[in-house]
């Protein structure tokens, strides 16, 4: 079915169950996690021919970012009783769906990994901040022997007199 949307529309809202498909015919909208607090972050622009929604419609889950309409357009919408069909009859929209759900996946892979990075990068600076404290406190018991062995030695050194 298609419908008209408007600038600023909220099409897909993230943590929302959406079991909706939806292609961009006409217009640009943005993607959104965390939208409408204080960790919104725009993660994408998406134009004419761009699908969204698939993940919810496909694995039947709550939405994971939410697409907010960037000017006037006209969407497509492919409900879950409609998505057989439409794969039949749309087989090239379903392979670019599926490169594009690829592609995700490998962004996703790169992102894990350079989070990974920089955790054991914090991991092994804690560290290195915990030894040095460590060796700091060494040297202050040291230096608080050494004084108490230098001012016992002055002592014995005059009780000997």
């Amino acid at each position: 079915m298609l419908y008209k949307v408007t600038e600023g529309m909220v099409v897909v809202k993230e943590g929302e169950v959406n079991m909706d498909m939806y292609k961009l015919v006409s217009g640009k909208a943005e993607v959104y996690v965390g939208y409408g607090t204080d960790r919104e972050t725009v993660i994408g622009i998406l134009s004419e021919g761009s699908y969204f929604g698939e993940l919810g419609l496909l694995a039947q889950k709550p939405a994971i970012y939410t697409i907010v309409m960037y000017s006037d357009g006209l969407l497509l919408r492919i409900t879950m009783n409609e998505i057989e069909e439409y794969i039949k009859t749309n087989e090239r929209d379903i392979l670019a769906i599926m490169k594009h759900m690829a592609n995700s996946m490998y962004n996703l892979k790169f992102n894990i990994d350079m989070l990974s990075e920089d955790l054991s990068t914090m991991v092994e600076e804690q560290r290195v901040a915990k030894n040095i404290e460590t060796m700091r406190q060494r040297t202050r018991a040291s230096n608080v022997a050494k004084e108490f062995l230098m001012r016992n030695n002055s002592r014995s050194q005059f009780s000997k007199f």
